[in-house]
């Protein structure tokens, strides 16, 4: 059951804090990519084709089983607050992925598809193994992803987006969702699976 904020906690902050939760959330990050990276790769829309078939497995799937658990109050939210709660929800995700990508390797997706798609594959599996006995921030992962795979796609100039991860990573903070160290630790993992998505495209 979500618990509720106490009136004196309602600031300015930390409803800025909760919008940049919620609108750069994971999910929302990772549908922008699966939609980018296949444009990028094969024009605008014959990718927004394998994009929209990729959000299907990666994003939609997963997301639509949290917000069922949420709706059905055995989950707390969406963002699964609860680190104990995180186990069964990322390795659903782990499958629907892993379905994602056997379609998109069996219809001869954009081959910078596929390696993104093989990337949020081993970041679940790397969340699901992190989850046992601590919780890593998965926002600020996805986000510093995100930021590095534009780089690589898209040239250094987006390095620019930095600042947004650390935005993330404040408001993840501010919330009290997570430690400081639990947000440079998703962002570290972040940029390290950026050099699993160039080994693999």
């Amino acid at each position: 059951m979500t618990v509720e904020t106490p009136p004196a906690e309602r600031t300015p902050l930390r409803r800025a804090a909760k919008a940049i939760t919620d609108v750069l959330s994971p999910a929302a990050l990772v549908s922008l990519l699966l939609l980018l990276i296949p444009v990028h790769a094969a024009g605008i829309w014959p990718g927004l084709g394998w994009g929209l078939l990729a959000i299907a497995f990666v994003s939609a799937a997963p997301l639509t089983y949290v917000i069922v658990r949420v709706r059905r109050r055995t989950l707390t939210d969406v963002h699964i607050g609860v680190r104990e709660h995180r186990r069964i929800p990322f390795v659903v995700g782990l499958i629907t992925v892993l379905a994602g990508l056997v379609v998109l390797i069996v219809f001869d997706a954009p081959r910078d598809l596929i390696a993104f798609v093989a990337t949020v594959l081993v970041l679940t599996a790397a969340t699901i193994a992190v989850t046992g006995f601590w919780k890593i921030s998965v926002h600020a992962m996805v986000a510093m992803m995100t930021t590095g795979i534009l780089v690589v796609l898209y040239g250094p100039v987006l390095w620019l987006l930095l600042p947004v991860v650390a935005v993330i990573g404040w408001a993840r903070v501010r919330l009290a969702d997570h430690t400081l160290a639990q947000v440079l630790a998703g962002a570290a993992l972040g940029l390290a699976l950026v050099g699993v998505f160039v080994a693999l495209r």
